[in-house]
């Protein structure tokens, strides 16, 4: 079966977080610097957005045993936003959850997944200012369906992609400007995570880019997203070996992954123009697109809600 890469829509300045649900059979992601969330229909191909009005919004997920709430990170914001995705709204109103980075106001949320208990975890980074990301100003966290807060790792530089293994007990996580995909020990009733090592990194491998979000399918292998790379590594992270670097033309700053459709046989892929010169913005005339790559052989699984009180839902 060939691989095919399609653009669907587009241009957003810095798409990320795309999210299939499995429900309504749509993708949502967001548009981090437009501080919008967007609902791709692959039906009809119209693309729904909400604009959350709070700050640059680094992702979004549904809330579980809703269909209407979403968890999204804002500014350095945990945020519940409601909207049914059938209309643009231009305000969202979002209710405030919990507030990280208490000690700056120069960082935002990024990256962030829910994990198979309800569980939120993501991270945080620096404001970019004039295209640097100043290092050491993020960290990472869970927050748990009681709205606690807890520090993983800090400090780190731009929290990004993270996945689960089948078997609930490794999770596997990118800090960017590391170029590494890191493991960890995970223990699925505590939250805890520990035991970090390096299953692949980019510079050994000499592939240019950062590596951004990421996924994984029902072999155990990760799919990462590479900034400055023009495509998507297949890694198998138990021998640390590349098997696929998938290329996207057309556009280089390929920001997250996410599988989806029916059969979860689709991988979705979001990308960037942002701070692209108008020479580049030529030469990558799909720059900031959403795409789906089909063919690939292989499957992901459904993604998880997050579980937040029930007097909140």
């Amino acid at each position: 079966m060939s691989v095919t890469v399609e653009p669907l829509s587009g241009p957003y300045t810095l798409g990320e977080g795309p999210h299939w649900d499995h429900v309504s059979q749509k993708l949502y992601f967001v548009d981090i610097e437009n501080e919008k969330i967007l609902r791709y229909d692959p039906a009809t191909g119209v693309v729904n957005f909400a604009i959350v009005g709070n700050g640059p919004v680094g992702f979004v997920i549904p809330v579980e045993g809703t269909r209407n709430k979403f968890v999204a990170g804002s500014s350095r914001d945990v945020v519940l936003v409601s909207w049914d995705g059938e209309k643009n709204v231009t305000k969202c109103m979002p209710q405030t959850l919990v507030t990280a980075d208490s000690k700056s106001t120069e960082t935002r949320w990024n990256d962030a997944k829910a994990d198979a208990s309800g569980r939120l975890w993501g991270g945080t980074m620096a404001i970019i200012k004039d295209g640097v990301c100043p290092p050491n100003m993020g960290s990472f966290y869970s927050m748990d369906a009681d709205l606690t807060l807890k520090t993983h790792v800090t400090p780190v530089t731009i929290s990004n992609g993270l996945a689960w293994n089948s078997n609930n007990d490794t999770l596997y996580y990118i800090d960017s400007l590391t170029y590494q995909v890191v493991a960890f020990n995970y223990n699925a009733q505590t939250g805890d995570i520990s035991n970090k090592k390096t299953v692949f990194d980019l510079r050994e491998n000499n592939i240019n880019g950062i590596p951004d979000g990421m996924t994984i399918d029902t072999d155990g292998n990760l799919w990462v997203a590479v900034f400055g790379g023009a495509g998507v590594l297949h890694i198998n992270p138990q021998t640390g070996k590349l098997l696929r670097y998938v290329k996207i033309n057309g556009a280089k700053n390929i920001t997250s992954v996410a599988f989806g459709g029916p059969n979860f046989d689709v991988l979705y892929v979001t990308s960037a123009n942002v701070d692209l010169t108008e020479d580049e913005l030529k030469e990558q005339p799909y720059a900031g697109y959403l795409f789906a790559i089909k063919g690939l052989g292989v499957r992901g699984y459904p993604p998880n809600s997050c579980k937040l009180p029930d007097k909140l839902t």
